[in-house]
């Protein structure tokens, strides 16, 4: 694994901040490339690990993963130092939209802009997508690919036809985990 300063981390979360266009699940890729790929914070078994425990506790993701790769990599301080270098960008973005927006929202060239920003979070999701898939199916048993699959499908079909709260989606599909794992489902 890779050595972290907190200057490298700063930096790096600060990078990641400036350009988390759509959200959390967009900076998947970015994120992954950074701490994995770039300076090698963490594997990809643990970056899928942090994803999904970032997705499943409140906040924002790109905050909780901050936070918790300043903490591995440089203790508390480095918690900390992430934490402000990844929010720092948005505070002052949004500030400064807040401060413009009535004058210049209808302008053609900052309309333009924001479409083609758009278009890049659709491909970002994407990515996104295809990064937790691809991890969270990687060596899976056949028996805990389709139930893995099931649950999946269930909670999007409760999210998206009947608007069932996710967080009561996501309590339950840790209960069904924890079931279906003391009933030996899961091949871990």
């Amino acid at each position: 694994m890779g050595e972290a300063t907190l200057w490298t981390l700063f930096i790096t979360f600060l990078k990641i901040g400036a350009v988390m266009f759509g959200g959390g699940q967009a900076m998947i890729p970015i994120l992954r490339y950074e701490v994995v790929v770039r300076n090698q914070w963490l594997s990809e078994e643990e970056f899928l690990d942090l994803v999904a425990i970032a997705e499943s506790t409140p906040g924002p993701i790109a905050v909780n993963a901050a936070t918790y790769i300043g903490y591995k990599t440089c203790g508390p301080i480095g918690s900390l130092i992430a934490t402000i270098a990844v929010i720092l960008p948005a505070f002052l973005t949004i500030l400064a939209i807040a401060m413009a927006l009535q004058r210049f929202y209808q302008n053609y060239i900052v309309r333009s802009v924001l479409n083609g920003i758009r278009a890049a979070v659709i491909g970002l999701f994407a990515a996104a997508l295809l990064t937790v898939v691809r991890g969270i199916y990687k060596g899976l048993q056949p028996i805990s690919a389709a139930t893995t699959t099931v649950i999946a499908i269930a909670v999007f079909i409760s999210i998206t036809i009947f608007d069932v709260d996710p967080i009561i989606l996501i309590i339950a599909s840790a209960i069904a985990g924890l079931v279906l794992g003391l009933l030996g489902v899961w091949n871990l």
